[in-house]
């Protein structure tokens, strides 16, 4: 069957509406179409046309056609998988491109030559892949990174968290937070062996995936000042410590423009109305704060705009449909709560 998707056309053996589709074949996944119009605002904002870019894990070869139709740079789209090579090449011809097609077993080997941008989107972990995307990735280039292992890095199995990720997981309602600032944790490390610091430019939650984009700079100023930002920390539940992970940054605040013929605009532009507010590490619970407060369950929109007024910063999180950031001690938030109309 073909279907459309930004300005390209593909043809699939099959379309799934949910979930991450099934491992090595060109399934085309409808719920992932916010991941693939994420790369294209991300290349479109962050790097000059005419660059290289590597999809390094294809399926159906949908993301590299994008970028190479939307983006206009030099694609190489790789895929070990026979079948859906099959796809990728009818792809290709359908479209009328230009892009390279390798067949690298990309967990041992990567395409030849240097890349302005390389997509990682794995079906599990993307750790096998970090080593050839550092060997590969130029100077101030973009790696976008998926992982759809979030039950490891959220702490459903924590002892996989610690000998995959080297890191202690949380395992109350700040999971998915943490899970994505170990992941980025993870990867700052690996870059900085490879004489590279990281930039997370956006970082975003799929709900059984998490996405990241992230700038490299190379040198010991960048890499070093990247280290900086990955510590053990205690967190909320259990009174022990977690980590190590990312206290940085999980968005740039760059400006930024949102191309035509992106899907996902709205979802997009929620992401980045909340993405400054985002930045603030961890955010507080609804339901944590009602039994903080005796029982007094808080309207999250009516608290936020009340700690607006009061000179607070403070929006939702991506993590949590009953998460709240803001810049407020607890204290002050109980006494906020008090309050009559709220």
């Amino acid at each position: 069957m073909n279907v459309r998707e930004g300005l390209v056309e593909i043809e699939v053996p099959e379309v799934f509406s949910k979930g991450p589709g099934k491992r090595s074949i060109a399934y085309y996944s409808r719920s992932m179409v916010i991941s693939r119009d994420l790369t294209i605002f991300i290349i479109r904002n962050y790097l000059k046309e005419g660059g290289r870019a590597l999809d390094l894990l294809g399926g159906s070869g949908v993301r590299g056609l994008r970028i190479e139709k939307e983006c206009n740079m030099d694609v190489t789209i790789n895929e070990k998988n026979r079948e859906a090579l099959k796809f990728i090449h009818r792809n290709k011809e359908l479209n009328g491109s230009n892009a390279r097609i390798t067949e690298c077993n990309a967990e041992r080997c990567f395409p030849d030559g240097f890349y302005d941008y390389i997509d990682i989107d794995p079906y599990g972990t993307p750790v096998p892949f970090l080593d050839g995307a550092f060997k590969s990735i130029r100077n101030k280039g973009i790696i976008g990174i998926t992982s759809t292992d979030v039950s490891n890095l959220a702490g459903t199995n924590p002892d996989k968290t610690f000998y995959l990720y080297h890191s202690i997981p949380e395992r109350n309602y700040l999971k998915h937070e943490v899970g994505m600032r170990i992941l980025i944790a993870y990867v700052s490390k690996r870059a900085a062996e490879y004489g590279f610091g990281i930039e997370p430019l956006l970082s975003y939650f799929g709900g059984y995936y998490y996405r990241i984009f992230l700038r490299v700079r190379r040198g010991k100023k960048w890499a070093v000042g990247s280290l900086s930002y990955v510590q053990e920390i205690f967190g909320r539940g259990y009174f022990r410590k977690i980590g190590p992970l990312w206290i940085g940054n999980l968005h740039s605040n760059a400006e930024y423009t949102i191309p035509s013929n992106l899907e996902s605009e709205k979802e997009i532009l929620n992401l980045l109305r909340i993405s400054n507010d985002e930045n603030l590490l961890f955010f507080y619970s609804t339901e944590e704060l009602g039994r903080f407060s005796g029982g007094i369950m808080p309207r999250i929109d009516n608290l936020i705009n009340r700690l607006r007024e009061q000179g607070y910063r403070a929006s939702r999180t991506q993590f949590s449909p009953v998460g709240l950031k803001t810049n407020c001690t607890l204290p002050c938030i109980l006494k906020i709560l008090k309050m009559k109309d709220l």
